[in-house]
């Protein structure tokens, strides 16, 4: 975007709010100077940033990056948390495709995010199975919008240097064949994951959506059902937590 074009950046983040318009562009907002500055540092493309007329940050505009100021009202109505810290920026980003990941190599987890719709919970994922060195993050259809304010900034900037695919569960079942990856589903009555990282080739860890679990249908695919060990009067755990506790113990042998 050409610094003349700054005055438009209030019209493009109103229209970024709207999923089909983050997925015709490529864009996403990030919100927050903490978030900003990590993508800023990861590489991302900045296209422009509006900033409340409170807040200065000079940086920016030394950078050359397009910048809008709005008053503070019109910057909070257009923010996506309750109390807007007054810097935002939109970056291009879009998902990796599955063919980009290529034949994942022995020993690499994949985490596989199936029709999990509480977006905390999605970027908690992304960002615990970037931390924790798994080869891509694949969201499956039912999913909450890996593009969506909350998924990023619950992700805290790993969208920029871990590998996120969004992916139907048809397509992923064919590429998952086609890659020799083995299926590992967290369910309730699962074995321990550490008793399930032995095989052959990649393996993807499943987690399903947090009220009913992994859809039905992979029950007509090979696979291993994976659980945390836990006290039996203790309740189930949140699916972040969860799916954290497997991706550390799959990952141990390969960090």
């Amino acid at each position: 975007m050409a610094s003349s074009d700054a005055r438009n950046i209030l019209k493009l983040v109103r229209d970024l709010q709207r999923r089909k318009a983050r997925e015709r562009r490529d864009l996403v907002l990030l919100e927050g100077r903490r978030l900003v500055d990590d993508a800023r540092q990861a590489g991302a493309t900045i296209e422009g940033m509006l900033l409340a007329d409170d807040v200065a940050d000079g940086a920016a505009v030394a950078a050359g990056l397009a910048v809008q100021t709005v008053p503070r009202r019109d910057f909070d109505a257009a923010a996506d948390t309750a109390t807007p810290s007054g810097v935002l920026a939109v970056a291009r980003w879009e998902p990796r495709t599955l063919a980009s990941l290529g034949r994942p190599a022995k020993g690499a987890v994949l985490l596989v995010l199936d029709a999990v719709q509480d977006p905390g919970n999605v970027g908690t994922m992304i960002r615990t199975a970037h931390a924790l060195g798994a080869h891509a993050t694949i969201a499956l259809d039912g999913t909450a919008d890996v593009r969506g304010p909350k998924v990023l900034r619950a992700a805290m900037g790993s969208h920029f240097r871990h590998a996120v695919v969004e992916a139907s569960f048809d397509e992923f079942v064919a590429w998952g064949v086609a890659a020799g990856v083995r299926l590992l589903l967290a369910a309730a009555d699962g074995e321990p994951a550490s008793a399930a990282t032995r095989g052959e080739g990649a393996a993807a860890l499943v987690v399903g959506s947090e009220a009913r679990g992994p859809r039905g249908a992979w029950a007509n695919r090979p696979h291993q059902r994976v659980a945390v060990p836990m006290r039996g009067d203790a309740e189930s755990l949140n699916a972040a937590v969860a799916a954290g506790i497997l991706l550390f113990e799959l990952l141990r042998d390969v960090r």
